[in-house]
């Protein structure tokens, strides 16, 4: 889809300012934590002013990730943040800005950051909120994981603002377009596998756990190939388990690496899977899926 230019439409031309945040000489994982946490402050301002109740809370680690991972994640929060405005605010609908043609770093992922801010900034100005939010006090000993790890939060919050989140064939789509990566390693004849009896009444947790069991069993051929994968420790589950924009999310997660993964095995670019798509596509069939992917993961080689 080509970027869209942004087009304000009854803004006053004067937009909101942000916190105060002065960009370094060098940016690293603890300058991208604050910049999220000041995020996190606009998102919060934003859901008081909406009369809008927080989500629940989720519990997880995240470990091992790095600036890639970030970026991508990063970008899924911009597109939830130009959501958000073009409801609040009559802005057009903007694509964020591509990855780099190199490796990504710290300060592509603070980019990124500002840019879903300026579209908050956009929300803020609308709704008449003037007063500036604070920038949290850097935090020297975060990680790109702890970066990773407060953008999903944001996210959550942001899943509650807006009208339109995401839905199951958005994830439906996601997961066979992750197959057709996997299938550009394979040979033509054991690319796609048959599909598993389908399971009626799954949860989205159902889904969220099939998909972490894939991305935990490619591991091992990520790390042959010198791709690091982010480790993911679930905690309490939250009341009523994962949302649907928790696998929404996690599937971020997977396209991202399984996208790496397979560029280092010199895969091919082929067509996603054609599978009977059904007319109203629920979470038992995004964990068939799910399940397929996990079989054709099986077929991965193992030096």
């Amino acid at each position: 889809m080509p970027k869209m230019f942004l087009f304000l439409i009854g803004l006053s031309g004067t937009l909101f300012p942000l916190s105060a945040l002065s960009e370094p000489t060098e940016i690293t994982s603890p300058h991208n934590y604050q910049n999220v946490g000041a995020l996190l402050n606009d998102i919060e301002q934003i859901r008081r002013v909406l009369g809008k109740r927080p989500p629940r809370e989720r519990s997880f680690e995240l470990h091992d990730a790095v600036p890639r991972q970030v970026f991508f994640q990063a970008q899924t929060l911009f597109r939830k943040c130009n959501t958000l405005a073009q409801e609040m605010a009559v802005v057009s609908r903007e694509a964020p800005s591509p990855a780099p043609d190199r490796v990504i770093v710290s300060a592509d992922v603070y980019g990124m950051l500002n840019d879903a801010r300026q579209q908050l900034s956009y929300v803020k100005d609308a709704l008449g909120i003037t007063a500036e939010t604070d920038a949290p006090a850097i935090q020297r000993r975060r990680e790109p994981a702890d970066v990773m790890h407060a953008i999903i939060a944001a996210s959550y919050v942001l899943n509650r603002l807006t009208s339109s989140g995401p839905d199951w064939p958005q994830i439906y789509d996601r997961i066979t377009l992750i197959m057709s990566y996997v299938g550009g390693t394979l040979p033509a004849e054991k690319r796609y596998p048959e599909l598993r009896p389908f399971e009626c009444c799954k949860m989205p947790q159902d889904v969220f756990d099939a998909l972490n069991g894939a991305y935990n069993q490619a591991r091992e051929v990520a790390a042959e190939n010198d791709i690091g994968f982010v480790r993911i420790v679930p905690g309490k589950a939250a009341e009523g388990g994962a949302s649907t924009s928790t696998v929404y999310d996690m599937t971020s997660i997977l396209i991202t690496d399984f996208a790496e993964m397979t560029l280092a095995m010199d895969g091919d670019e082929i067509d996603p899977p054609v599978y009977p798509r059904p007319a109203r596509i629920l979470p038992s069939h995004a964990y068939q899926l799910a399940q397929a992917l996990s079989d054709q993961i099986a077929r991965l080689p193992l030096e």
